[in-house]
């Protein structure tokens, strides 16, 4: 059935620019090798008089939601996807296991209108939404999940959460704080089951050759100051002990902006947040152009004068940047919970001896912390207007089965006899719907700790605790000798070190001594246009700025031009936006 929209072909084509993020699963592979478009556009979607499966007996624990609709829910679907290794060979959406699960256990029928490549979905959405088409269920990202708020595209489903969601996804929710569910909401209603990502992973603090500093005779930095004679003397001792090769003290490559291996970090240990939207005097305001960055900016002046960051940084990729840590080339470097396992892990393996800690950096004391996401929103779940009776609970339902077979879930799955699987041809990112399972740390870290301590490993009830209990074993019990040391080691250090990798931003969470880096919402219309000039602009002038090409004379023409290209109108058009979704 061909569903009319208020707005025509033309400027609905010119809204959407769809951009899922479904390859951010981290499950998929390689595209597949072409798109698979099924019939049945001229479908009622209604629900049928099919007969439904008979209920489950004696549900597990934590399945009791697990009861099928009376008759059949049928859903017009549409799927971005990439072919993941990990699933059984052949498998696609429409023959994805889970979907079977959907019908035989839940009554609900997914009618798949077409589905192409994740590379390939943002257009074909937009073509699919200017000719009035639209699924009844889809992820949308948050430019375009306000704009079909606007326009009254969407279902509420406040009473299909709450009276449908399982416990697992309500904790789920829950731990990401009160902004993800707050930004998916107008007026006291759900409108959208938001997926997002735990922000505590974005955290960064400095990583550090803790050998080398041990070898120096030197205590930890407890400020900047410290921070930098360190890297300096990382740089003058790195080629004593790695052949003479060229050492950096602080290595980045030429993104300076991001916060793993660059430099974004370095300026939150002098309280400045560039490309960060932080609150000051009760407005949201772009750090880049904040007068705390000069500061930082000199700091980052003096470690190139004195040989700590290389002569040729500002040309260095993500490989170079590799290849130098591994040949023990970088003494230090800034970035989030994950380093240790990649690629910090490459340098153990080349080199035993070779070991490294992390700086957080309130520990820097001044006015040093961390910048952390108010939360970070992939996409939200939602139900389209003219979707069937009963979609709104049986988007919550398949949302629910998405996560009930995850494997960080501690739910009884064997009730799906091996359907759950992947190597059964299960995979909840071929579903058109499904929120992520950050990994609670808060909880598994001490339940692994505990069980590791009383040498009691069948203690732990999910399957991934017991992954990260062999891998700390392993490290902790064999060292250097262990069978796969980079991996055993990188995977204890990121995910179960005290006072290292996930625990530094379990603790800003903790604390709350953080920086807020505020969502705000859909890409604005000069953020669209200028976004990217405007980062080009500070990312060109920190380096300048760095080598000397540019000093503190030209910081406030910098602020004047950033402004004036867009950033005055960017920021005016964040602040109208947030204060319209936050209230």
């Amino acid at each position: 059935m061909k569903k009319s929209t208020k707005r025509s072909a033309a400027a609905m084509a010119a809204a959407m620019s769809l951009s899922l993020a479904l390859s951010a699963c981290g499950g998929s592979s390689s595209a597949v090798a072409s798109s698979t478009a099924t019939a049945a556009s001229d479908s009622t979607a209604v629900s049928s008089a099919t007969t439904a499966a008979e209920p489950v007996a004696d549900l597990p624990e934590g399945l009791e939601w697990m009861t099928p609709f009376d008759e059949t829910v049928t859903l017009n679907v549409c799927v971005g996807w990439d072919a993941d290794s990990s699933v059984k060979d052949g498998t696609t959406p429409e023959t994805n296991s889970l979907v079977q699960l959907a019908k035989d256990y839940l009554n609900i029928e997914l009618n798949f209108l077409w589905m192409v490549p994740n590379d390939q979905l943002s257009e074909r959405l937009a073509l699919q939404f200017s000719s009035g088409e639209l699924p009844d269920i889809v992820m949308l990202d948050s430019e375009n999940f306000y704009e079909f708020l606007d326009s009254d595209y969407l279902r509420d489903l406040t009473d299909a959460y709450n009276n449908d969601a399982s416990d697992d996804v309500k904790n789920i929710l829950n731990m990401l704080g009160e902004a993800p569910m707050q930004y998916a909401s107008r007026d006291g209603k759900l409108y959208g089951i938001p997926a997002a990502l735990d922000p505590t992973e974005g955290v960064a603090g400095l990583y550090y050759r803790s050998d080398w500093l041990d070898a120096l005779g030197l205590s930890e930095p407890t400020n900047v100051q410290e921070m930098n004679d360190m890297l300096v003397k990382f740089a003058e001792y790195g080629p004593t002990v790695n052949g003479g090769k060229a050492t950096a003290g602080l290595g980045s490559t030429s993104s300076v902006l991001n916060t793993n291996f660059a430099l974004a970090a370095y300026f939150q240990a002098y309280g400045a947040y560039p490309n960060k939207w932080i609150m000051r005097d009760g407005e949201l305001v772009n750090g880049i152009v904040q007068d705390e960055m000069v500061d930082a900016l000199n700091g980052l002046k003096d470690l190139y004068d004195r040989g700590a960051l290389a002569p040729d940084f500002a040309t260095w990729n993500s490989d170079q940047f590799t290849e130098r840590v591994t040949s023990d080339q970088v003494g230090a470097t800034f970035g989030t919970y994950y380093i240790p396992a990649w690629p910090l892990n490459q340098n153990k393996d080349a080199n035993p001896d070779a070991d490294w800690k992390e700086i957080n950096l309130p520990n820097l004391g001044g006015n040093a912390k961390p910048a952390m996401n108010q939360a970070s929103i992939q996409f939200f779940n939602v139900v389209t207007k003219n979707a069937p009776e009963h979609a709104e609970e049986a988007l919550v339902k398949l949302i629910n089965l998405g996560m009930a077979v995850n494997e960080n879930c501690a739910t009884d799955k064997t009730i799906f006899n091996g359907l759950d699987k992947a190597e059964n041809g299960a995979s909840i990112f071929y579903l058109p719907v499904y929120i992520y399972f950050p990994v609670p740390w808060a909880t598994y870290r001490p339940e692994i700790w505990a069980a590791y301590e009383a040498k009691d490993r069948d203690s732990l009830k999910v399957e991934y605790e017991k992954v990260m209990y062999d891998y700390m074993d392993d490290w902790l019990t064999n060292g250097n000798n262990s069978e796969n040391r980079g991996t055993s080691w990188g995977q204890y250090k990121s995910r179960l070190e005290k006072g290292m990798g996930i625990d530094i931003g379990l603790t800003a969470r903790e604390t709350g001594f953080y920086e807020t880096n505020y969502f705000y919402g859909g890409a604005t219309a000069t953020e669209q246009r200028a976004s990217s000039t405007l980062s080009d602009t500070a990312t060109s002038f920190i380096i300048e700025y760095i080598m000397g090409q540019k000093t503190e004379a030209d910081w406030e023409s910098f602020k004047q031009s950033w402004n004036d290209m867009g950033g005055a109108d960017w920021t005016k058009e964040v602040n109208e936006q947030y204060k319209s979704i936050a209230g």
